[in-house]
């Protein structure tokens, strides 16, 4: 009798139960790809822009960082012209470097916004006219940076006269202030001394203006402190002053000087704003206020921007 072969006896799978097998490998990878594909989707969509914001605020703190040092150093460069005569034919040369670009996330956003800097680009001058007609014209300049973030609200840094303005959509607010001061000198009387920067080039036309994403540095030349008018040596009497300031961001200077006043506790004063231009007068003649002495003084400074740091 023959034995029963007990491969025989072993009961196939269906072809049909390997089949299903296989295709559940299938299905469960392309779900898989497509769960990898909505988190990346998310993520892009998400918070890759909520990153790249962040970082390129950071870089506005960076660029904020190099104005408030251009500030500084041409204050600087005033006080050592100013403080010694010695010094009234020796330049003084000082540079800054710029973060002109930034913004950029390693491996998921690599690209830079970038940025631009521009000397005399915009026309700023202010104008001192005593009561007496001795007319002071100051031509200021401007050194500014402008942004061209991609997420992050594009921003203007702008240094003139000696003051810091941010400017931001349509409006612009004073960050670092001018040396524009008033002190008491009795119960009514004032001394007032106003100080301006002169920025410098060679040539005012055309503009100078470097754009990049990379490095940029600028160099900063103290050329020269100039007192250009004192009432203590005027033949005539000084007792009232007006200072006019034509500038593109006049809501920026019209409080800084609504501020001074308000610090210095002047009352006796007059601020017209009208299109560019603001103007302050001292005193208006309402309340006894007096000048006691008026001195007006600039800084020429030479600025030069250049690519790399």
């Amino acid at each position: 009798m023959k034995e029963k072969n007990p491969k025989s006896s072993q009961v196939n799978k269906p072809l049909f139960l390997r089949s299903e097998s296989a295709s559940s490998t299938v299905v469960g990878a392309v779900l898989l790809l497509a769960i990898i594909v909505m988190v990346l989707s998310v993520i892009r969509l998400s918070y890759i822009p909520e990153w790249k914001n962040d970082a390129e605020y950071s870089h506005m703190n960076d660029v904020w960082g190099d104005m408030a040092d251009l500030k500084s150093k041409i204050d600087l460069m005033t006080i050592i012209l100013a403080s010694d005569p010695a010094t009234s034919n020796t330049e003084i040369t000082m540079s800054i470097p710029f973060h002109m670009g930034g913004g950029d996330v390693p491996l998921i956003g690599p690209i830079k916004s970038s940025g631009t800097l521009s000397v005399n680009k915009d026309n700023c001058n202010m104008t001192v006219i005593p009561n007496e007609g001795n007319k002071t014209k100051i031509r200021c300049g401007t050194i500014s940076y402008s942004s061209q973030n991609r997420y992050y609200v594009d921003q203007n840094f702008v240094y003139e006269g000696g003051a810091l303005i941010l400017s931001q959509g349509e409006q612009s607010s004073m960050m670092l202030y001018p040396s524009i001061r008033f002190s008491r000198v009795s119960a009514k009387k004032y001394n007032v001394s106003i100080h301006a920067v002169e920025i410098y080039k060679q040539g005012y036309i055309p503009s100078d203006i470097v754009s990049s994403n990379t490095g940029c540095s600028l160099r900063l030349t103290g050329r020269e402190f100039k007192p250009l008018y004192d009432s203590m040596e005027s033949s005539n009497d000084t007792d009232s002053f007006t200072l006019t300031i034509n500038t593109n961001y006049p809501d920026a200077w019209d409080l800084y000087l609504k501020e001074t006043m308000a610090d210095a506790r002047v009352t006796d004063y007059d601020i017209d704003k009208r299109g560019n231009s603001v103007s302050l007068t001292f005193p208006s003649g309402s309340s006894g206020e007096s000048l006691e002495r008026l001195q007006v003084s600039k800084t020429v400074i030479k600025a030069e921007p250049g690519i790399g740091i």
